[in-house]
């Protein structure tokens, strides 16, 4: 048996621990609101339960008045309240006022990242000294990997026997030539009828090396960049991969708002079509991964699309954020070299053996 052996077991029994688990906490959650209907029946010709006095008298003889439940216990118990045993609820998250939609027909059926296809920078890193960034267009090969990325993700959407003929596709894109020029060629390949609709998203542009890049001193500062570490290392007149971390949180915070508003409802999938290094640092914070482990992964090809799925829950959801109802599927993970399957968990355990590297201490 080799080590990815053991690993795929590992990740199978977790994922079973965590199933188990939630069927416990769903029941617990009946038991309670049980409870409480209980009390309310009581109230309603009775004064308020109390906490019965403690078997011993006062001081003076006299027993201590009677405590009345506090309010918070009242809402624990009607709401089956998961911090009580420490764990995570997103009913109780800043962006929740219910949080995560019960009905999941609410939710995006899939979120796909793609990388921007084939570009004149991807062929010649001499083309940033005198083309800006924002306006380097692809290759003919570029535009041919557009229309293929098409065609994959038009076969995605038909493996949904249910929603097959009638999906449609919201696009999420970056302002440069690269990124949008990626759009028409995959947009080129679908009917209108299943094109909602399209969002410029400046979050999602390319990390800024600097202006006009000059070639042989951009060499310079990236083997400078190697010595002082790859995420935090600012270039000049320029971003440091923190800096791409800070912006796309923001992206992935006001996403996730317009997905729980119901805004990508009745059969909706989402396409980002971003950069490489955005669409990990993308993947990175919806999965919480560390500097570390950002840095083992590698971008995925031009024009590949990664597809976030969403699982099906037989039990009561309300509890977890809405980024943990999305998994990568197995092909995208094998896309990703360095992505392991422990990374993309989806579930709130903490994970077994992480390493926070101590030059981030």
């Amino acid at each position: 048996m080799t080590l990815a052996d053991l690993a795929l077991q590992v990740h199978q029994l977790r994922s079973l621990v965590q199933t188990q688990q939630d069927l416990i906490y769903s029941q617990k959650s009946k038991i309670e609101q049980l409870t409480e209907t209980m009390q309310e029946e009581i109230q309603r010709g009775r004064p308020l339960p109390t906490v019965p006095p403690p078997a011993t008298s006062s001081m003076d003889g006299m027993p201590p008045p009677p405590r009345a439940i506090s309010p918070f216990a009242m809402q624990a118990v009607g709401y089956g309240d998961r911090r009580l045993a420490g764990l995570y609820d997103a009913r109780f998250h800043s962006t929740h006022n219910g949080a995560t939609p019960k009905d999941y027909r609410v939710l995006p059926e899939r979120i796909i990242l793609v990388r921007h296809a084939e570009s004149e920078g991807n062929v010649d890193n001499k083309a940033y000294s005198y083309i800006p960034d924002a306006q380097v267009p692809l290759t003919a090969r570029g535009h041919m990997q557009a229309r293929e990325a098409g065609q994959m993700i038009k076969q995605v959407m038909k493996t949904d026997i249910e929603a097959r003929d009638n999906y449609r596709l919201f696009f999420y894109i970056s302002p440069y030539k690269r990124s949008l020029q990626t759009y028409e060629g995959i947009c080129s390949q679908f009917p209108s009828h299943h094109l909602l609709g399209v969002q410029e998203e400046v979050q999602l542009r390319e990390q800024d090396f600097g202006n006009f890049q000059d070639h042989v001193g951009k060499q310079r500062e990236k083997a400078e960049r190697l010595r002082f570490g790859r995420f935090f290392y600012r270039f000049p007149n320029g971003e440091s991969g923190a800096d791409v971390y800070d912006r796309i949180t923001i992206f992935e915070d006001h996403m996730i708002r317009d997905i729980n508003a119901g805004r990508f409802a009745d059969k909706t999938s989402l396409v980002l079509v971003t950069h490489g290094l955005a669409l990990r640092v993308f993947l990175m914070r919806w999965f919480h991964w560390t500097v570390d482990e950002f840095l083992s992964v590698y971008n995925p090809g031009n024009a590949e699309p990664l597809v976030l799925e969403r699982m099906r829950f037989s039990d009561d959801t309300s509890w977890r954020h809405t980024k943990s109802l999305y998994r990568l599927t197995d092909e995208s993970m094998r896309a990703l070299k360095g992505c392991t399957m422990e990374m993309c968990s989806t579930d709130h355990l903490p994970r077994s053996g992480l390493k926070v590297s101590t030059r981030l201490l």
